[in-house]
């Protein structure tokens, strides 16, 4: 077995592979298939509003906002996902499936790292040709749903040690600032635009 360290690239899911937000989109198209459950909106405008006053955790309030899923088995929520991702897979820049592609042919291994929960973007992004996916860790009991930790900022690095211990990062990909420490360590450090338009990471 060699000793080398894994080459590997990263990528930020939403706002960089994907033209969206995963969770909030998935929550919107939850609701049209299930329009009873529409009324925990409000719900959802309060804690946004306690978090955004600093009297709560990013954590928290994500566990908060994903609770619309409560009372939903795994089957069904693996159901409603294939569907949204059959409706949303248009979304996924062609240009950064290209630098996948690219990185593959070199032996490159390749890991979504986001702030997503991976219950939501796991197996879609496996069907892209992704090797490996980080996300946010739900803990599910009696079918009720909360946030482990949220999988943003340094916590990506963390995840990323903890699951590929001793990689050699040659390439990052990221729409978002959270992630300056993820594009410096990297050789070869790329910001990505709304727009979805590629170019070097500045480093100060």
């Amino acid at each position: 077995m060699s000793d080398k360290p894994k080459k590997i690239a990263v990528f930020d899911f939403d706002g960089t592979l994907f033209q969206g937000d995963a969770t909030k989109d998935f929550c919107w198209f939850y609701y049209r298939k299930n329009p009873v459950k529409s009324f925990y909106f409000l719900v959802q405008v309060v804690y946004w509003f306690i978090n955004h006053l600093g009297l709560m955790s990013t954590t928290q309030f994500k566990s908060k906002f994903i609770a619309f899923l409560n009372n939903n088995d795994a089957q069904q929520i693996d159901q409603l996902l294939t569907l949204f991702w059959d409706q949303k897979r248009t979304l996924v820049r062609k240009n950064l499936l290209k630098e996948v592609t690219e990185l593959k042919k070199n032996g490159v291994y390749i890991v979504v790292v986001s702030a997503s929960p991976e219950l939501f973007i796991k197996d879609f992004c496996l069907s892209l040709g992704i090797d490996a996916v980080i996300g946010s860790q739900l803990i599910v009991k009696n079918n009720k749903y909360s946030l482990l930790k949220n999988c943003r900022g340094k916590e990506k690095l963390i995840r990323l040690k903890q699951e590929i211990p001793g990689f050699e990062l040659v390439a990052a990909y990221s729409d978002n600032e959270d992630d300056a420490a993820l594009l410096k360590l990297a050789e070869n450090g790329y910001w990505v635009d709304k727009k979805g338009l590629i170019s070097p990471f500045l480093r100060e």
